[in-house]
């Protein structure tokens, strides 16, 4: 099954290639995964577009349509395996500019995720476009697979609402991520 992957601005792709090979030549990556790669063996894979939502908006009960465009991610793959993945924001002027190698489980969790809901028939019908939401205060990731007709969420691991790697209907999710959010709410001001 294929997900349809969105056109990354132009030229973001090489301008990613090109920063993740000269950190790679110059030994600038702390962790494992990158720490000590040849230039020749990383690629970029994979962009899909990065938002965000705030707990507010959470808590007053919004749902997918309050998210923010952030910037795009893109997985660094190391012999076709992700080891990393690759974001940017927006820079002064508007234009994209690569702000983070990441590694750790949210990589793992994507690919994971990835090859489960390739696997779902509902997306062949559909024409799912990938996405990234990202939900800062309670911790909490997910793939978003969005069509005209319906938006479905992957929780990724470590998933604060758990349903790590199902795909789930976006009323589902906030449902569970509203009740998330207001017992976190509710613990902050408690304390």
């Amino acid at each position: 099954m294929q997900i349809n992957l969105p056109e990354p601005p132009r030229g973001m792709s090489d301008k990613v290639k090109s920063k993740l090979h000269r950190f790679a030549n110059e030994g600038r990556f702390a962790g494992k995964g990158l720490r000590g790669t040849n230039k020749d063996s990383l690629d970029v894979s994979t962009p899909h577009q990065v938002f965000t939502l705030g707990l507010d908006d959470v808590l007053a009960g919004g749902g997918i349509d309050r998210a923010q465009p952030a910037g795009w991610r893109y997985l660094v793959e190391q012999a076709g395996q992700p080891v990393a993945s690759a974001e940017t924001t927006a820079g002064p002027d508007g234009s994209q500019e690569v702000s983070q190698f990441t590694e750790g489980p949210f990589v793992d969790a994507t690919d994971k995720a990835l090859k489960v809901v390739r696997k779902l028939p509902k997306l062949e019908a559909a024409g799912f476009e990938l996405r990234l939401l990202r939900i800062p205060a309670v911790y909490q990731m997910a793939l978003w697979l969005h069509s005209a007709k319906e938006d479905l969420l992957v929780p990724l691991a470590p998933s604060s609402i758990g349903k790590e790697g199902k795909a789930m209907p976006a009323s589902e999710f906030f449902a569970d991520l509203a009740e998330l959010a207001r017992s976190t709410s509710f613990r902050s001001e408690s304390s």
